[in-house]
């Protein structure tokens, strides 16, 4: 007998819906219905179901799980509030984890989180809602990630790491053990962070803290940081 799999939505097309389609259809507890843009996409091979105002017709008709598939670049608030319109027309918003990561089972996923290909989640590591964990990055045991932030391909978060709301660490960066990432904090590709980043602060090279500037750079743009 065939595996009866429960029918999901993507909410949003563009790269990151197609990365969470790949995952969704490795696991197989899913079949993805099709998903809601302004624009169709001819090149995601699902139906167009229209857009978020459809939320409630397309619950209706049995769709009852749904993920946002919003990159954060540039659209974090976007992603808040496509969330938001899912949760309160009653879909549940599952957490995906693509079957070749690696998943401690000491470690807690919030809602709606993105697990993606070859991510190492380790011992005692707390991920919030809405995350993207994205492809090949390491969480190590104790890390903590706020709600709707994005840890980019390759980035490595030392051990009791903490990154806080709405923050984004580009790809390959690295933070140093015990460092705290402030909330709407964004660390720039291939950083190195060995000391604590403040809220709403961007960063990019070797971050060394307030106190040692000339060695250092904080931009107010982010396109300068790699986002």
């Amino acid at each position: 007998m065939d595996k009866i799999c429960q029918k999901i939505l993507i909410a949003g097309c563009g790269g990151h819906a197609k990365s969470l389609a790949d995952s969704i259809n490795s696991i197989g507890q899913y079949r993805i219905s099709g998903y809601t843009s302004p624009l169709a996409d001819d090149a995601f091979p699902y139906p167009c179901l229209g857009e978020d105002e459809c939320f409630p017709q397309i619950f209706e008709s049995g769709v009852t799980h749904a993920v946002v598939g919003i990159g954060f670049m540039g659209k974090g608030k976007v992603r808040d509030r496509v969330f938001e319109q899912l949760r309160k027309n009653g879909f549940t918003v599952p957490v995906i984890t693509d079957p070749s990561a690696t998943v401690s089972t000491t470690a807690a996923i919030g809602e709606g989180t993105f697990i993606a290909k070859g991510a190492l989640i380790n011992a005692h590591a707390s991920i919030g809602r809405m995350c993207i964990i994205n492809t090949g990055t390491v969480l190590e045991h104790d890390v903590k990630v706020g709600d709707f932030s994005h840890i980019a391909g390759g980035a490595v978060l030392c051990g009791e790491v903490q990154v806080g709301n709405h923050s984004f660490i580009g790809a390959n960066a690295t933070v140093i053990q015990q460092v705290k990432i402030g909330n709407n904090a964004i660390v720039g590709a291939g950083s190195v962070v060995l000391a604590h980043v403040p809220d709403e602060t961007t960063v990019y090279g070797v971050w060394k803290g307030i106190e040692k500037m000339a060695s250092f750079s904080v931009v107010l743009d982010p396109k300068k940081a790699g986002v």
